[in-house]
């Protein structure tokens, strides 16, 4: 929610200022728990590049004792049906979730991923595996807009920045964890094992998590949204919250009895402030009848928010989101990713395959780690572009050495080995989660979900198509080539950031809306005084 800067509204809130420290306890262990759901998303991300790399057909035996094996052309549809079912769940998610709520669109993410891990564990053939992946795919695309929403809607802005990266973090975990259960097990018992992470998520989600404030201010239950405010703000009284339900109302568009003037300096979004007292022109305030039409406006958000597309307010971060995440597919060489193992093998490494998996997903890990803890602190633009330009620089980097062992029979394994350490720490230190938490930032109130949806859905297509078409690319400019390619996009792209990518850190909404309607010398005077 936005910030209110007016010192008659903060000489106001100070009347029921609660403990700061239970309150961020609060949120800190509410989006934590949501946060098993993403567990589960790193695991399915992540057991693609495990199958394939024990089922090719150039192994006798498919690994633990399966006799079931893999061509090249079912290899690559196995590694990029996940991401092609990614954008579907997405877009459901976007309507979803404003129809049941953030809270049961992310407890209904379970059961595709159950079903998802079941197929798995009792597959018998290449279209068992297909199916395993539309499932999990599915439940990834599900649950990525609800839980980037929750944070966006139900965190204090101090906060927003570091439990914004923690889903990102929580996705390297289960990537982690299911790359490092592959080492000493089949890929059927990780699968059977894993069945076991929707269970925890759904009862978690179900009996820990409380529905958006915001969201229910949209459907007319002010009273449940006051008592959800609450447990947020660390189990407090309702009457703990008042000041602060007062300013979310507004800014939900749910108060319109409200003055206007006392909060026109405050910070709160124009867009919102706009909204409100349309409302307060063109409707009875004496009538709960005035409520319902809220709600039935708010129900109608998807049709709306495709009609707003082309407002600025939307379509300028969209296309700047999406321009992001065009370069994001390359920089963090996710595309590769289900052939990683047979990757590895091809550059020559000190270590095995496998292990190098597993110590390369440990570094990604250790990086988005650091970006919780210093995101706040350095900001998100510093770190996306000098994480950027060192994975570019990193990839440059691998073709070249590539390259001279090729023409020039020169061998050195510890130089690739560095330089992959740099491309999987710097990725996911700035490069892989910072775009996610900007979508949570850049959108507006009103039909966030379905624009964050969207987001998600249109840039896992993007990875697709790239997964999709990995290997033939790697015939055409052979694995050196490949990387020099993806490391000169990526280079493109830390241009294309510096230019444009504004600093969301610390920053009202009504100032990121500024930057992106145009209105910059207004933004770099906000910049300046932050």
């Amino acid at each position: 929610m936005a910030e209110l800067k007016s010192s008659k509204i903060d000489v106001e809130n100070g009347k029921n200022e609660y403990n700061l420290f239970k309150s961020s306890l609060a949120q800190i262990g509410t989006i934590i728990v949501q946060n098993v759901i993403m567990l589960g998303f790193g695991m399915s991300l992540a057991i693609p590049t495990v199958v394939i790399g024990s089922l090719m057909s150039d192994k006798v035996d498919g690994g633990g004792g399966d006799s079931m094996t893999l061509t090249e052309t079912e290899a690559s549809w196995y590694g990029s049906v996940l991401l092609v079912c990614h954008p579907t769940g997405g877009l459901l998610s976007g309507v979803l979730q404003e129809i049941v709520g953030r809270k049961w669109c992310m407890a209904l993410v379970s059961l595709p991923q159950l079903v998802g891990w079941y197929v798995l564990w009792r597959a018998g053939d290449p279209f068992d595996l297909y199916v395993s992946c539309v499932a999990l795919g599915l439940s990834m695309g599900l649950s990525e807009a609800p839980v980037l929403t929750y944070v966006g809607e139900t965190v204090e802005p101090r906060l927003r920045g570091p439990l914004s990266s923690v889903s990102t973090f929580t996705i390297m975990l289960g990537s982690f964890v299911a790359y490092l259960m592959s080492t000493v097990m089949p890929w059927r018992t990780v699968a059977m094992i894993n069945m076991s992470v929707p269970i925890i998520s759904f009862a978690a989600v179900v009996l820990l998590t409380p529905e958006s404030p915001i969201w229910l201010l949209s459907r007319n239950r002010p009273d449940e949204a006051k008592k959800s405010l609450a447990y947020l703000r660390g189990c407090v009284s309702t009457a703990d919250v008042e000041d602060e339900f007062s300013e979310l109302s507004i800014y939900a568009g749910f108060n319109k009895s409200v003055d206007l003037e006392q909060y026109a300096d405050c910070g709160i979004d124009q867009r919102r402030l706009s909204y409100v007292k349309y409302l307060q022109i063109n409707t009875n305030d004496t009538t709960n009848a005035e409520m319902d039409i809220i709600a039935n406006q708010n129900q109608i958000g998807f049709l709306e928010t495709l009609r707003s597309f082309w407002s600025p307010e939307v379509s300028r971060p969209f296309f700047f989101i999406m321009l992001f995440f065009f370069f994001w597919s390359f920089a963090t060489f996710i595309p590769a990713k289900p052939y990683l193992i047979d990757v590895f093998d091809e550059i020559g490494l000190p270590c095995t395959a496998q292990w190098t998996l597993v110590y390369t997903s440990l570094l990604t890990l250790v990086g988005t780690l650091l970006n919780v803890l210093t995101v706040a602190k350095f900001g998100k633009r510093p770190i996306t572009l000098i994480s950027m330009a060192l994975c570019a620089f990193s990839m440059l980097g691998i073709g070249t050495y590539m390259l001279f062992t090729t023409y020039f029979s020169f061998l050195s394994t510890w130089i690739p080995m560095i330089l992959l350490n740099a491309l999987f720490f710097f990725s996911g230190y700035g490069v892989f989660p910072i775009p996610w938490m900007m979508v949570s930032e850049i959108y507006p109130t009103k039909g966030r979900g379905i624009a964050s949806g969207l987001t998600a859905a249109l840039a896992f297509l993007m990875t697709f198509v790239l997964t999709k078409l990995f290997l033939e690319m790697q015939e055409w400019f052979t694995l050196p080539g490949l990387f020099i390619v993806y490391g000169s996009i990526t280079l493109v792209g830390t241009l294309y950031l510096f230019a444009c990518m504004p600093e969301t850190e610390n920053k009202t909404l009504q100032d990121v809306e500024k930057f992106f309607i145009g209105d910059l010398d207004d933004y770099e005077e906000h910049d300046n005084q932050s």
